[in-house]
């Protein structure tokens, strides 16, 4: 079978396992010393003449040996922390490549809230069972089989009873298993609900309270936060059980010890010596064997959570993209649609816009003038049928060459939480200063960066709220425009603009040397273009020249008379 990407990227590093598999032997090495260092103190004290200097070295080493002990726990813990913070890492990035590959058709139908709980609560779930569980598990068993091994040689008996408890405490462990994987998916589902509610109502607080809805939200709010309580309840029920079931089984381990000892030394087959180095030796276990019981609860939550993942990395994206692909090379800006479909938007688009004309995409919602757009700058491909700039086919050419052409504008493209400057040249980050003061002139933002102290380097919060509506729409456009692109797309450009903005931007577009789809609603703009691309029910269902939009309209809506 072959593996995952999310079983690639939860690949622990190779060096941090061989690590781990060091520290393991180390502290069963020193498990081992103890136990004899240990040993030889108590025969020695029980010798009719002690020889002090023997014990007192004795002793002297004991203490060098706990304080190794503790420094490799310490190791431990290091080591096993970073393998998975490490993993976590690569596995965010590979989270973040596919979710730059989904197409805005692609995540439309998919929960913010499920979105920000796969880069945050799946992924901390999965880091604890690595770290936590996996790797200080690794650790655990090692020194628990080797403890097991030291008792073994010790008193075979006792050695039986030690491992009879650790069976019960593992059967007891999983007998609960199946349950608390499934209550864990329930609070993750609700977690989920609960996450894109609060995101949701973040984003629309406005619209809550200009329709005097807070209680409403509030009361949906507290059902839903009241609901996930519940099952959070339950699931703490569970892992309280497994945690008890941990810690007795730990502490239990000593019973059978110190009960077979006393059997074997009332028949006489061991010693006083043998009985309390066991019992000692089985009182270091305690902490692996918690922490081999608490491996399983990481396990059984970490796999809800992987699978969730897994299921998020092999849903639809336009996936990474062949190295046999072309770089697209515009020079003069021709683009032309062919016979083009995309499923449930357009059914056969066929039209041509030359080089450096302004062309108004108009009709009705849902003609597929946005979708037509989406395929032009490559957030969408078509089903069938061909898109060509310059004649080059835009399929066949990298998606990042294709947008590097294109300046673009619309509501789903919103600014960005940043410095002015960030947003101003987010479509080209190395823009020069003269590019970047020529567009501050031809867009008059100096009023915007007035108003900030730091000029350029003034902040916009999320969603640019901070500044009003046609502040962030001139700045969109501007961000448009830098660099000159050879190909505009324009998603009602004027959308948020007074008369002076708008005036402003026809003054501009007339100017610029390339070829731009307009899509608007307005019938003005639209006689402002050299053509006029009137859609319906997906496709072009006439062309006519921007002059001649307002008569070709007037006539349409007259309809036929005889």
């Amino acid at each position: 079978m072959n593996p995952t990407a999310l079983d690639r990227a939860l690949t622990i590093p190779r060096t941090s396992l061989i690590l781990l598999l060091v520290l393991g032997t180390a502290q069963a090495i020193v498990l081992i010393a103890l136990v004899l260092i240990l040993r030889l103190v108590i025969e020695t004290l029980a010798m009719p003449q002690t020889n002090v200097d023997v014990a007192l070295g004795s002793v002297g080493a004991l203490a060098v040996a706990l304080l190794i002990n503790a420094l490799l726990r310490g190791l431990e813990f290091t080591v096993a922390e970073r393998a998975g913070y490490e993993v976590v890492r690569n596995l965010r990035m590979t989270m973040y490549a596919h979710l730059a590959e989904m197409s805005p058709r692609q995540l439309q139908h998919r929960s913010h809230g499920a979105l920000i709980l796969r880069f945050t609560g799946d992924l901390t779930m999965l880091r604890t069972w690595i770290s936590r569980g996996f790797a200080r598990g690794v650790v655990a068993l090692i020194v628990t089989a080797s403890g097991a091994a030291i008792l073994a040689v010790l008193d075979p008996w006792i050695a039986l009873g030690f491992l009879s408890v650790l069976f019960a405490g593992t059967a007891a462990s999983l007998s609960v298993g199946d349950r608390l994987r499934r209550t864990t998916r329930w609070v993750r589902r609700k977690r989920s609900l609960l996450t894109g509610n609060v995101d949701e109502q973040i984003n629309s607080l406005s619209t809550i309270q200009t329709f005097a809805r807070g209680g409403g939200e509030s009361g949906r709010l507290s059902r839903q936060n009241d609901s996930m309580t519940r099952t959070l309840f339950r699931e703490a029920g569970i892992r309280g059980f497994l945690r008890s079931v941990a810690s007795a089984t730990a502490w239990m381990s000593m019973v059978p010890v110190l009960a077979i000892g006393a059997i074997e030394m009332g028949r006489g087959a061991t010693s006083l010596a043998v009985v309390i180095t066991a019992a000692t030796a089985s009182r270091f276990l305690i902490g692996p064997i918690r922490d081999l019981g608490l491996s399983y609860e990481y396990w059984q939550r970490a796999k809800v959570s992987s699978k969730k993942i897994d299921d998020f990395l092999a849903s639809r994206s336009m996936g990474p993209e062949s190295s046999a692909l072309g770089v697209l090379r515009a020079r003069r800006g021709r683009v032309e649609f062919l016979d083009l479909h995309v499923e449930g938007a357009l059914h056969g688009v066929t039209a041509v816009a030359e080089p450096g004309q302004v062309v108004a995409i108009v009709g009705p919602t849902g003609s597929g003038k946005s979708t037509l757009l989406e395929v032009l700058a490559r957030n969408a491909d078509p089903d069938s049928g061909t898109v060509l700039i310059d004649g080059q086919d835009v399929v066949a050419c990298t998606r990042r060459s294709t947008r590097r052409q294109i300046g673009a504008v619309g509501p789903g493209l919103p600014l960005m939480r940043g410095t002015l400057r960030r947003n101003l040249t987010f479509r080209v980050p190395d823009a020069p200063d003269a590019e970047v003061a020529r567009i501050i002139a031809a867009w008059e933002l100096d009023a915007i960066f007035g108003t900030f102290p730091g000029g350029l380097g003034g902040w916009l919060t999320e969603g640019a709220r901070n500044i009003s509506g046609g502040q962030r729409q001139r700045l969109a456009l501007a961000r448009a425009f830098i660099g000159n692109p050879r190909i505009l797309l324009l998603d009602e450009p004027t959308l948020h603009l007074d008369q002076v903005g708008r005036d402003l931007f026809w003054r501009i577009l007339t100017r610029h040397a390339g070829t731009v789809f307009i899509v608007t609603h307005d019938p003005m703009e639209a006689s402002l273009a050299d053509q006029v691309w009137m859609m319906k029910d997906g496709v072009v269902a006439s062309i006519v020249p921007g002059s001649g939009y307002a008569a070709a309209l007037q006539r349409t809506a007259a309809g036929p008379h005889d």
